[in-house]
């Protein structure tokens, strides 16, 4: 019989995963593109279709993490009122620099998911600056991993305690 506890791991465990999965198709479809981008390329089909994946990753990549943040903290029996708190346990834990990192993502994120307003010469600076915060989103991404190691919060990989 699971404990609720083990059943927190094994959730955890499948947040990575998606994390993982969602880190790859990113990278993926970062890959399928030529940078920088320009506003011509937002005209073709093909990037367009290309950089709606990317951007679609780059979202979703975002607020699973933001999930399994808030699960992992949640998990250690931390108290928050604010997602702020959160990101201050995130500084604290070496998951990001400074708060202002994660407020930037975010800012990024949202404004390439709410682009229906951009200026095509905006949207297409925005997506660079996508492409250039991919590495530090994915970097977050292995050091919380690693701060779960740290503190046990996975199942243990043979069964065993």
């Amino acid at each position: 019989m699971n404990t609720l506890y083990q059943e927190q791991q094994a959730l955890l465990g499948r947040q990575l995963a998606v994390l993982r999965r969602l880190r790859d198709g990113l990278r993926y479809s970062a890959g399928r593109l030529r940078w920088p981008i320009t506003a011509a390329d937002l005209d073709d089909p093909e990037a367009a279709e290309r950089l709606a994946a990317l951007n679609d990753r780059f979202a979703k990549l975002q607020d699973q993490l933001a999930g399994a943040v808030r699960h992992a903290h949640s998990m250690l029996g931390e108290r928050y009122r604010t997602y702020f708190d959160v990101i201050t346990w995130m500084t604290h834990e070496g998951i990001i620099t400074d708060p202002e990192v994660w407020l930037e993502l975010r800012t990024l994120r949202n404004q390439l998911t709410h682009d229906y307003d951009l200026e095509i010469q905006t949207a297409a600076q925005y997506l660079n600056a996508l492409h250039d915060n991919m590495d530090p989103l994915m970097a977050i991404v292995g050091r919380f991993a690693d701060v779960c190691q740290k503190y046990r919060l996975l199942p243990a990989l043979d069964g065993s305690e």
